[in-house]
């Protein structure tokens, strides 16, 4: 009995000791990977390399070094093969058209690889896109802890301190570099809350008053917004001040027409505000030293004309979308072009 009972103790202080090894142990690894997580975060914010490569190659395989450069810079609207940049290309051979764009991203990524895109294509002009569907929401994610996972939560606000998750989900989920939205084949389908894309409905479950809000200038995105003008501010400073640049503000589909606002709210929705004149563009229009480009009333009036601009399913441009968003650039950049 006494021998047994000595056993049991012997044991006992074994799994004791063990279990404290094992704790400090995850303790060390923990830590190890918080530094390398640190690190990577530091070497990301400052790029000392070049995190965006892939993208920057695989839209930029033909690109020239003897012909004036216009640097293209934006997410997926830009990135799409066949889309504006590209037809800006072929309109105008005598210029090197240099895609920047980094689909899945907005004005904090546009930031980070700016000057060394610059530094490499020196540019003639610069062309910045942005987006009222996620750009602000891309830089302060509005976390719902009653209607969105806890994964999801975990992520948006993880977010906001390390940036290079972003870098990681789109690694990880193997968003392409070519992002190709006419793949999705979302204009032969119909409307239908059940197939319309399942990102575009999140957003709206964190938050069915962002793309209002964000219209309006509400005070929710405040910091986002003097971040996003910080971002051009800073554009403005490295690109020199003879190169012109514009800012091309593309409308979420919902401010386009009546019928697109409708199916919006079908999705859960607020209600989007249909001035073309908005608080958020006029915000952006004080910036000194760039011009900002506005389609909304171009894309209306197409929409009247019976071009479809935007996928049944998807918030992106369709090819039409994309055409006519080169035509309405092309009319406008015609004084550079001479």
């Amino acid at each position: 009995m006494l021998i047994s009972f000595r056993e049991e103790c012997n044991n006992a202080m074994n799994w004791k000791t063990t279990g404290k090894k094992i704790w400090k142990r995850t303790w060390q690894l923990s830590i190890v990977l918080f530094l390398m997580l640190c690190i990577l975060e530091i070497s990301y914010r400052y790029q000392w390399i070049d995190f965006y490569k892939l993208e920057f190659r695989a839209l930029n395989k033909k690109a020239s070094v003897d012909k004036p450069n216009i640097l293209v810079f934006g997410d997926s609207f830009t990135a799409q093969p066949n889309g504006y940049a590209d037809q800006l290309q072929k309109e105008h051979q005598n210029f090197n058209v240099v895609n920047c764009a980094i689909p899945g991203t907005g004005p904090y990524e546009m930031e980070l690889i700016a000057s060394r895109r610059i530094a490499d294509f020196p540019p003639k002009c610069v062309i910045y896109q942005m987006y009222l569907g996620n750009d602000l929401i891309d830089i302060s994610p509005q976390t719902n802890w009653s209607n969105l996972s806890f994964k999801r939560n975990v992520y948006w606000t993880s977010k906001q301190y390390f940036q290079i998750f972003n870098l990681f989900s789109r690694r990880i989920s193997g968003i392409q570099t070519d992002f190709d939205p006419s793949k999705l084949k979302q204009d032969e389908e119909p409307f239908s809350t059940k197939s319309y894309s399942p990102r575009t409905k999140m957003l709206i479950q964190a938050n069915p008053d962002y793309v209002q809000q964000s219209v309006m200038s509400h005070s929710n995105f405040e910091k986002a917004i003097a971040s996003c003008k910080a971002s051009i501010h800073y554009l403005r400073e490295i690109v020199p001040k003879s190169t012109p640049i514009y800012i091309v503000m593309i409308p979420h589909f919902s401010q386009v027409s009546n019928e697109y606002n409708e199916r919006y709210q079908q999705l859960g929705a607020s209600k989007t505000s249909m001035r073309a004149n908005y608080p958020l563009l006029k915000e952006i229009s004080k910036i000194k030293g760039v011009k900002v480009l506005n389609p909304i009333t171009f894309f209306r009036e197409k929409e009247k004309e019976g071009v479809q601009l935007y996928f049944n399913n998807d918030p992106h441009l369709t090819e039409n979308g994309q055409t006519e968003l080169f035509y309405y650039l092309n009319g406008q950049l015609k004084n550079f072009w001479k």
